[in-house]
């Protein structure tokens, strides 16, 4: 029996190595490319395409090279014995290639050329694409007006493949000048070249690509790159973004590989078709050369880089700390405060003494029928008068007025605050809303994109009709409408965050995320999930919130100072009648009379005297304007006593109203997410029948529109959650947003002891 098994497992170590051969690689990669993601797509490209054949590809040996290091590293890779195929993921074909073995094979993927002196030999495979030239020089007319082009293709691309007839179609057909630019061109020419050009389209940039593109920076002219490197994206106005077309070279690259070992021979792949593009648009290079595209141009547009500014990073503590610091309006209603506290104390000061200087100066005309000799001509009468009220019911009435008001103006302050706070949340929350809205959007508008290219290649094989072009050319426009609006309420909503924190309207942040603020709230997801409306517990926490928004009301409190301050005048105007004013005080007196006699000739005792004494004033009748002063202010109190009641109710419903929406909106969270997961699944499986032909437009459309609804409606009730929450917290009174963390986990601890 032990023999038997040794047999077996040498049957089948034999097995192994027959059906399991392995297979050596090496790649020769360009520098300016980020390695490990393009080497990871190959390896699974030679897996899956060597699956069922008996070889098991493995990258043995891999090299970063450049025009320099080409030639040695080539070599390194020839000699090494269990490498057996090379595959060379250049972006330029290097000149005078000699392939010193024969027996192995040797992969171009990534070409411009057409008909390549490389594919001559039986081993070697070098794989092109056709270039819509054409397309790209109407794309750039929309931009600018160009009448004459200056282009730069590597001097091996125009000897050995594309002529330079089939180069100066596409411009002729455009009615643009052509301007060559070669690696022999000098940096002179290059200069005379860019002065009288509009533009420059390069194809396969290298270094000397790179010098054209600095250049042509420098001069403001539009810029178009082809070419497989997405590095240096960022130096040019436009280009082609190729990865798709990277996956389908290196799938047909691997797919020659594997005819080759296992039928000795090449397949006809040299053509890989028009390229599969998505073009790029750089908004800084294009700021930098003073270009600004309207949102149709960008509608043609697959991939957008956005402007990438350096902006101020604004936290929501921060931005409510700045605003209790300089909002406007509520440094006006500090003021308010203020001033009611010195109005006060000018009330309060009647009671002090008072010392006021008084004088009257009288002359006669000796002319005037009345005139007597013995009437002074001039008279000058002074007295210094000092005073100290003892007591007045009106004056005490009106400080007591006085201090209610400052008690009212301090309530306004705090209901100010509030207000601010929750202006500001709710703000800062609404934009953090709009913001993840359109990144939805523009997921959703690139979605369209690319399944208007997979019709639009559909209808050019003759797999699908010009309709369906036609409609998904309509949703990708509404998909731009909604961006556009979605990018124009995010700038209204920073326009009034702004206004709120004194900055400029124009200004814009980077904000904090919404994972990070949700753990600023008390009462979140974590909270909710442990309650359903109507039980006991949520009904017990209802009631707290409805009893603490009362004791907390600055309206309430402002009514009820109302209440007193018209208690107390009624009681002022009672008292008006038999309680008098008692006011004390001296006076010195001191009097010249000019007669034609002379000074105080006729002036009987002394010019100069004191007197004092104390004045008692009470009012017996008015008229009756006392009895209807107290009926006035009688019916005022029950006016206001009716408006605290209906303030109560309206604090309890709307606190139950909000409360009532939260729980809500948690379950339309929840809910939501699932929809919104579900219809993403949906959508994949969906778009991949849609190009595989096993799916109608329709049936596309649906589940695009149905998953952007579902995102939507998600990212809606998510935020609609937290702006519940803020609307709660500023009825009851008091925020959590505001506390720290161990104040925060208290009240949790509370509540959740409360309601269980």
């Amino acid at each position: 029996m032990r023999r038997v098994l040794i047999i077996f497992f040498c049957i089948v170590i034999g097995s192994v190595e027959v059906f399991c051969k392995p297979l050596g690689v090496g790649v020769l990669i360009d520098k300016s490319e980020m390695t490990q993601g393009i080497i990871n797509e190959l390896k699974g490209e030679l897996k899956l395409n060597f699956a069922g054949t008996g070889y098991e590809p493995e990258i043995l040996e891999t090299y970063e090279i450049d025009n320099q290091n080409f030639k040695s590293s080539l070599e390194k890779l020839e000699r090494n014995s269990k490498i057996n195929g090379i595959f060379i993921l250049t972006y330029e074909k290097p000149g005078e290639v000699k392939f010193l073995n024969k027996n192995k094979f040797y992969s171009f993927p990534l070409g411009f050329e057409k008909n390549s002196s490389l594919n001559k030999f039986k081993n070697v495979n070098y794989i092109s694409g056709n270039l819509e030239i054409k397309d790209d020089l109407q794309l750039m007319k929309e931009l600018k007006p160009i009448t004459r082009m200056a282009v730069f293709v590597p001097v091996e691309t125009i000897h050995q493949g594309m002529s330079l007839k089939e180069l100066e179609a596409p411009f002729k057909e455009e009615k643009i000048g052509l301007e060559l630019i070669s690696e022999s061109t000098t940096t002179e020419q290059l200069d005379n070249i860019l002065n009288n050009v509009d533009g420059v389209y390069i194809i396969s940039y290298g270094n000397y690509g790179k010098k054209i593109l600095e250049k042509a920076l420098e001069k403001k002219k539009l810029t178009f790159t082809v070419d497989f490197s997405s590095s240096l994206n960022n130096q040019s106005l436009m280009g082609y973004n190729l990865k798709t077309e990277v996956k389908r070279r290196l799938r047909a690259g691997a797919l020659n590989y594997m005819m080759y070992k296992t039928k000795g021979k090449r397949t006809l792949i040299t053509d890989a078709g028009n390229v599969r593009k998505n073009i790029f648009f750089n908004m800084n290079i294009a700021h930098m050369i003073d270009c600004y595209p309207s949102l149709i141009f960008l509608q043609g547009i697959e991939t957008v880089q956005e402007e990438q500014t350096k902006k101020r990073y604004l936290g929501f503590q921060e931005a409510i700390e700045r605003a209790l610091q300089v909002n406007q309006g509520l440094l006006s209603t500090r003021e308010d405060v203020q001033s009611s506290i010195y109005d006060a104390k000018a009330a309060n000061s009647k009671r002090l003494p008072q010392l006021s200087l008084n004088g009257q100066y009288n002359a006669v005309d000796k002319s005037a029928v009345k005139y007597m000799p013995t009437t002074p001509e001039n008279s000058v009468n002074t007295y210094l008068k000092l005073s100290q009220v003892i007591f007045s019911d009106q004056i005490n009435a009106n400080v007591y007025v006085k201090k209610r008001l400052i008690d009212n103006s301090k309530a306004s302050l705090q209901q100010a605050k509030l207000n601010t706070i929750y202006n500001v949340a709710s703000t800062y929350l609404n934009i953090l809303q709009l913001k993840a809205q359109l990144k939805i959007q523009k997921s959703n508008y690139a979605l369209v994109k690319e399944s208007l290219n997979v019709a639009r290649i559909n209808y050019r094989v003759g797999s699908g009709g010009a309709q369906d072009v036609y409609r998904l050319e309509a949703s990708l426009s509404q998909a731009l409408s909604n961006i556009a609006e979605a990018t124009g309420e995010i700038k209204m909503q920073e326009a009034a965050l702004n206004r709120l924190l004194n900055y400029p309207a124009n200004s814009t942040y980077t904000y904090e995320t919404f994972n990070n603020i949700s753990n600023s709230f008390a009462m979140g997801k974590e909270f909710l999930e442990k309650y359903a409306y109507g039980s006991k517990g949520t009904n017990q926490l209802l009631n707290f919130l409805i009893t603490g928004a009362i004791e907390n009301s600055q309206d309430l409190r402002q009514l009820d100072n109302s209440i007193s301050i018209k208690k107390r005048e009624y009681t002022a105007a009672g008292r008006e009648r038999y309680i008098p004013t008692i006011e004390a005080f001296g006076q010195y007196n001191k009097n010249n009379t000019i007669t034609p006699w002379g000074k105080n000739s006729n002036l009987p005792g002394e010019a100069e005297y004191w007197q004092a004494g104390v004045a008692v004033t009470l009012p017996l009748i008015q008229g009756g304007e006392t009895i209807e002063n107290q009926n006035m202010i009688e019916s005022q109190i029950k006016s206001l006593q009716y408006k605290k009641n209906e303030a109560n109710n309206v604090i309890a419903e709307e606190v139950t109203q909000t409360f009532t929406k939260m729980l809500s909106d948690y379950v339309q969270s929840y809910t939501s997410g699932l929809a919104a997961d579900a219809a993403e699944k949906n959508l994949k499986i969906v778009t991949n029948l849609y190009a595989a032909g096993s799916a109608t437009l329709t049936e596309l459309l649906d589940a695009q529109n149905n998953t952007l609804k579902s995102q939507l409606n998600n990212v809606i009730a998510n935020y609609s959650l937290f702006n519940s929450a803020i609307k709660l917290e500023n009825l009851y009174g008091d925020y959590t947003i505001t506390k720290s963390q161990k104040q925060r986990d208290q009240i949790i601890k509370n509540l959740e002891d409360m309601m269980n």
